[in-house]
């Protein structure tokens, strides 16, 4: 054998070891051991193309009898359509249309797609194609033709493009020949202003290929677009995976998304996501005005599909003006309401305090896309400088975990609109500042879960849940287990109550009030008739008030019950009534299974009384305990003499240090003792009554 003849015995070697191949290790195992010894230019070539074979053997081999079952199944007219793809693909029969993609901004055009079409009297589609060609492994002819049909289009006919950039489909797990690979490298690099190279997320591509991908399309400035996303187990990993320069969303999530709260909320965060990443994010297959609107206010940067434009062969310039309006239209209705500093919410949606903080919002709106439950999810020791509106009609759950709103000056953090029906769900610590929940009368506000709110408002005139000095509130109940505490300071307010009343329903929870102020209530009316019933809970009020009423009124009537529920109230100021109403007519208050501690420091004052009218009491199986002083000072009842008690197996201890004879406001006859310890201790002197006996 001659010198020349063993210079080639290598090739032997190597075509003999590709015909052995049966997996990819063995593969990569052969090319190391090959390159290693044979490392000059025309060798190296020789194992570029002997790489891209076996790793076409290996497929080969691995789908040939799936294969060939697939084949052995195919209909009559199936072997027709194939018979007719591999025609197609060997004369390259191939034509493109260019679908616009289009600006959400201003309706301009901002790119195309390129869209393969097959010429074929049997009307195949792309779809077609692709089938076929993936059975007979031609994807790799398809990925050349692709690409060099549609770079060759531009090469030609650059200044139809009008300087816009060309989507150009890709399948990146078929790998090209070197030859081919070198075609399509060359024609890339004189267009890659122009191409952008797309590929479906769901690409059976391993991450070394990609990398591999990524890294190429880098150094030559090309662009890059994940198709299809979220059309099948899309995460924000697989996103973070390719690292695009253009996600196209979905036709599936697309699809009637005005009335999908889901779709809505998986949009909004797949285009959130990619704003954070400097990704833009294009709304795919767009076909009603209803779908476009609800995409531009989600933020979408581009939006491509029939309703916009249709593809095309010839490559248009604009699509028609009243979209372009429309587009405008819509975006002009979003940048309004960043403008505005205001978000709307969605139904379903999970809203992030902190993401509102970056874009500049003041204010969440629920209810302007329908009934439906949203979560404000907040750092407690972050203000948000957010408050929280609801629109009239609005019915659903709004729940805060860890949110720390605050209100502008004289608006509430959370103002409820009228007609509505609200649930308010606490998690986690949670707090109001600079206002407080106002409630109107047409509404109804629950407030459940299991976390803490603190409210802080200082106005002077003002409410910590309710509404205003001359206003009616809605109807309140309180059903959570978590505690609520009211610091409020000002002139006239009620921390939960309104000036004109309303219903209120204390069923759960622990509440502390901190009022300080000229005229104040701390749960109740502070001029209308005050009717509620308290039980299950734990109430501790500390009221520093030229005129106050800790549960009660100031000016009308009250009828107040209480059962199972812990009350320590305490008080400082001038008249004064830790339960009942200082000028209104009578105070219904009876207590049961239950513990009062009630501590008053004033000029005129009483613990439980309607001061200047008729008090009718019931202490039942209940521990009261009463401290009252100042110049005209009652442990019970007010000044006119006409007080009613009950007492039945009770505990009562008054103490009351004050100038006045509290005997003298006591009508014996109307109080009933029975089974009761029940002692006054007047100015340090310890009185006692039991069962009737004084």
């Amino acid at each position: 054998m001659s010198e020349n003849d063993r210079s080639y015995e290598w090739i032997h070697d190597l075509f003999k070891g590709l015909i052995e191949l049966s997996s990819d290790s063995d593969r990569k195992a052969l090319m190391e051991k090959l390159r290693s010894s044979h490392r000059n230019e025309t060798d190296t070539l020789i194992l570029d193309d002997a790489d891209t074979l076996a790793e076409l053997i290996i497929r080969l081999k691995s789908q040939s009898g799936a294969a060939d079952h697939k084949l052995a199944g195919l209909s009559e007219t199936e072997r027709a359509e194939l018979e007719e793809t591999e025609h197609i693909i060997d004369e390259n029969l191939f034509e493109y249309y260019f679908q616009p993609i289009v600006n959400t901004k201003d309706g301009g055009i901002f790119s195309y797609e390129a869209l393969m079409r097959p010429k074929s009297s049997m009307k195949l589609t792309p779809f077609h194609i692709l089938k076929y060609a993936a059975l007979v492994n031609r994807l790799p002819d398809i990925e050349r033709g692709t690409f060099l049909n549609v770079l060759g289009i531009i090469d030609l006919r650059k200044s139809d493009f009008f300087g816009r950039s060309v989507f150009i489909n890709s399948i990146p797990e078929v790998k090209l020949s070197v030859e081919d690979f070198r075609s399509v490298t060359k024609m890339l690099l004189k267009h890659a202003d122009t191409a952008v190279v797309e590929m479906t997320e769901q690409s059976e591509i391993d991450d070394e290929r990609l990398e591999a991908l990524k890294e190429r399309y880098r150094n030559m400035g090309v662009k890059m677009a994940i198709d299809d996303y979220g059309s099948g187990y899309s995460n924000a990993g697989n996103l973070l995976r390719y690292m695009p320069n253009f996600v196209k969303i979905d036709r599936s999530l697309l699809t009637d998304i005005q009335n999908s709260p889901k779709k809505r909320h998986f949009v909004r965060e797949i285009i959130h996501f990619c704003h954070e990443n400097d990704i833009l994010a294009l709304a795919e297959g767009v076909e009603t005005a209803e779908e476009l609107h609800t995409v531009i206010l989600l933020g979408a940067d581009l939006v491509q599909g029939y309703f916009t434009a249709k593809p095309s062969p010839e490559i248009i310039d604009s699509i028609p003006e009243d979209i372009r309006q429309m587009i405008r239209r819509y975006h002009q209705e979003r940048e309004d309401g960043i403008g505005q500093q205001v978000y709307i919410a969605d139904s379903a949606e999970r809203i992030s305090l902190d993401r509102l903080m970056q874009s500049g919002m003041k204010c969440i709106i629920a209810g302007a896309n329908g009934n439906g439950d949203i979560s404000i999810e907040g750092n407690s020791e972050l203000d948000s400088q957010i408050r929280i509106e609801t629109r009239k009609g609005f019915c659903g759950r709004i729940t805060l975990e860890n949110a720390w709103l605050t209100s502008i000056k004289n608006k509430p953090c959370i103002d409820i609109g009228e007609d509505n029906d609200v649930t308010l769900v606490l998690s986690g610590e949670n707090k109001l500042d600079m206002g407080g929940i106002r409630v109107p009368a047409s509404s109804r506000l629950t407030v459940a879960g299991e976390g803490k709110l603190e409210i802080n408002v200082d106005a002077k005139e003002f409410y910590g849940i309710g509404n205003g000095a001359g206003l009616l509130h809605g109807e309140l109940i309180f059903e959570q287990s978590g505690r609520i505490t009211v610091n409020a300071h000002g002139e006239n307010g009620v921390a939960i109550g309104s000036g004109n009343g309303g219903i209120i329903r204390i069923n759960a929870g622990q509440y502390r009030l901190n009022v300080q102020g000229d005229i104040n209530v701390g749960i109740g009316a502070l001029y209308a008739e005050s009717e509620m019933v308290i039980h299950d809970c734990d109430i501790g009020m500390e009221i520093n008030s030229a005129r106050g009423t800790a549960i009660g009124s100031i000016g009308k009537s009250d009828n107040i019950t209480i059962f199972k529920t812990s009350v320590k109230i305490f008080m400082t100021g001038v008249e004064l009534v830790g339960i009942g109403t200082l000028d209104g007519e009578k105070t219904d208050f009876s207590i049961r299974e239950a513990s009062c501690f009630i501590t008053v420091k004033g000029e005129r004052c009483s613990a439980v009384a309607a001061l200047e009218c008729a008090t009718d009491i019931s202490i039942d199986r209940a521990s009261f305990g009463l401290k009252v002083a100042g110049k005209q000072a009652l442990g019970i009842g007010g000044f006119t003499k006409n007080t009613s008690v009950r007492h039945n197996e009770a505990e009562v201890h008054i103490v009351v240090d004050t100038p006045v004879n509290v005997l003298d406001y006591m009508d014996r006859k109307r109080m009933q003792i029975d089974k009761t310890l029940f002692d006054i201790t007047y100015n340090g002197e310890k009185l006692t009554f039991e069962n009737d006996n004084f």
